[in-house]
């Protein structure tokens, strides 16, 4: 009560139209001579394209060139244009001493680079916190190039950039405040733009990278002491001649997604990592080795080659903190990488395993499930939930299932969400049979959905 008595009615009325939509805001003015301008002192705006028609218009104006629906495109052109005057009319108007926030988001190939250079460039002038820019127009059109007040702003603690942005770092910026960075499908003025923002993010503490095949970058370090959280995702055709080189020793979150065939790098020194992701078609082991220090562990493997999945096991690797591990599956050879994963996890609490994809006709016979005779210390003395999920349900995915309920002594409840591509009889024949089975914890639940 004491927070809400220092604000005047003004700056309280201020204060809870921020946490509405701008588009809400807005409608507000209308109310009295008092709202009549007070939205335009709110520090977060968001524009964003979609809040101006339903989703259901906005379907039918994608489509309305191939089905001659010329009505349907008119009305989606004004729009279009009377949000580009609006904001044109009210962004340079607007009171806000301090801008918290702008988020722009336009999909429409109405909108032109100019004005997006022109929007950032104002907000950059009132001291912009967060900063989110997302444009990819359908039809093709130039890539919006940013301000280069952009890059020398104090102020701004949090950058996105999406889709059709054209980064263009000066060789002299300074962002001392910036601690997040996002850059998804952008592109860089040359080979050098990306790493030199990169290299001079003095506080940078979360980071978020999707290279993609038009792209020019050459070379991906990650060299950054402050850095807390990264998430790096690399389309299949991307083939950046010098690979990835990551440096972090205060990372805890780390997320990497190698979609690609052939690129390869150096991780090193992350002895704070308290949780990865990674989603990868090779160098497995490598990848595991810098992850032996996380409490959770989120894998999907897209080898589905049984030599090449033979390499990744070892007797030096043993995670030691690991509590929560979610193994996902996208093909057939599989077993012996989580088989593995359990002798090396002696302190597992919580196991997910989710079937995302299995390929019929393939038959996994490197672990064979229901006639192994040695349990992992994590059955025998810590798993205590177990989770089954996927649209199909492979034998083996029925072996370990039994596997699991059958070995795990302190298991305390098991959830069942399979089979949703299954004829309802065959998926009820799946539940019975898994409730017949021994439960080697006699008061584990059972849970299907």
């Amino acid at each position: 009560m004491d927070k809400i008595s220092g604000f005047s009615d003004d700056e309280l009325l201020v204060k809870i139209l921020s946490f509405l939509p701008t588009k809400e805001a807005v409608t507000t003015s209308i109310l009295s001579k008092q709202w009549k301008f007070l939205w335009m002192r709110v520090p977060k705006l968001e524009y964003d394209e979609m809040s101006i028609y339903s989703r259901q218009f906005y379907f039918r104006y994608l489509f309305s060139e191939e089905m001659g629906e010329s009505e349907t495109y008119s009305i989606a052109s004004e729009r279009f244009q009377r949000m580009q005057c609006f904001i044109e009319k009210n962004l340079p108007l607007h009171s806000s001493p301090v801008m918290e926030s702008l988020r722009l988001k336009f999909h429409n190939a109405l909108f032109q680079p100019e004005d997006i250079k022109l929007w950032v460039d104002i907000v950059v002038s009132r001291c912009v916190q967060e900063l989110s820019v997302d444009f990819n127009p359908f039809k093709e059109k130039p890539n919006a190039l940013l301000p280069s007040s952009l890059y020398t702003c104090k102020s701004l603690v949090t950058l996105k950039l999406r889709n059709n942005i054209l980064v263009d770092v000066p060789h002299v910026f300074s962002l001392p405040s910036l601690k997040t960075l996002q850059l998804e499908r952008v592109t860089y003025a040359d080979g050098e733009s990306f790493q030199r923002l990169l290299s001079n993010c003095s506080v940078l503490e979360a980071l978020l990278v999707e290279l993609c095949t038009c792209d020019n970058v050459r070379k991906f370090a990650v060299i950054i002491p402050s850095l807390l959280s990264l998430s790096f995702e690399i389309s299949a055709g991307h083939c950046a001649a010098e690979g990835y080189r990551i440096d972090t020793p205060s990372l805890k979150y780390f997320k990497l997604t190698d979609l690609s065939k052939s690129f390869s790098g150096l991780i090193e020194n992350m002895p704070k990592l308290n949780e990865a992701d990674i989603i990868a078609g090779h160098n497995i082991k490598k990848l595991l080795e810098f992850c032996t220090s996380v409490k959770r562990l989120s894998l999907l493997t897209l080898v589905d080659d049984a030599e090449a999945l033979t390499a990744v096991y070892g007797d030096d690797i043993v995670f030691d903190q690991l509590e929560h591990l979610n193994f996902r599956i996208y093909g057939a050879y599989w077993s012996k990488l989580l088989y593995w994963l359990l002798i090396a996890s002696p302190k597992l609490r919580n196991l997910e395993f989710n079937e995302i994809f299995s390929r019929d006709g393939a038959v996994d016979t490197l672990v064979r499930w229901n006639q192994l005779s040695s349990v992992p210390q994590c059955l025998l003395s810590s798993l205590q939930t177990f989770k089954w999920s996927g649209y199909n349900v492979s034998v083996q995915g029925k072996y370990l299932a039994t596997y699991i309920l059958g070995n795990s002594c302190q298991l305390k409840i098991a959830t069942i969400s399979i089979g949703q591509g299954l004829d309802p009889q065959k998926k009820l024949k799946i539940e019975t049979n898994v409730k017949c089975r021994f439960r080697g914890s006699p008061t584990c639940k059972l849970v299907f959905y």
